[in-house]
């Protein structure tokens, strides 16, 4: 099991749509919109590290209103 977060970059007024999308996916454990360089960050929990790259590259950046994404991998859980 492997815990990581998605940092996330949005289009203007597309963050509501994006994290009601990301919380529709199985491994994102909670998505919070905050203020700053990024507007929303997801918390993941995947079963095996190996999944996460495919995880993101399929689920998370094809939503539409994602521009830019940096992943931060917990170090230990």
């Amino acid at each position: 099991m492997a815990t990581a977060y998605i940092l996330m970059m949005c289009d203007s007024g597309m963050e509501q749509k994006v994290a009601e999308e990301l919380a529709l996916l199985d491994c994102v454990d909670s998505t919070d919109m905050v203020y700053g360089e990024y507007d929303i960050i997801a918390k993941i929990i995947i079963d095996d590290i190996s999944q996460l790259t495919d995880f993101i590259l399929s689920k998370i950046r094809p939503i539409q209103g994602v521009t830019r994404t940096s992943t931060l991998i917990v170090a230990k859980d």
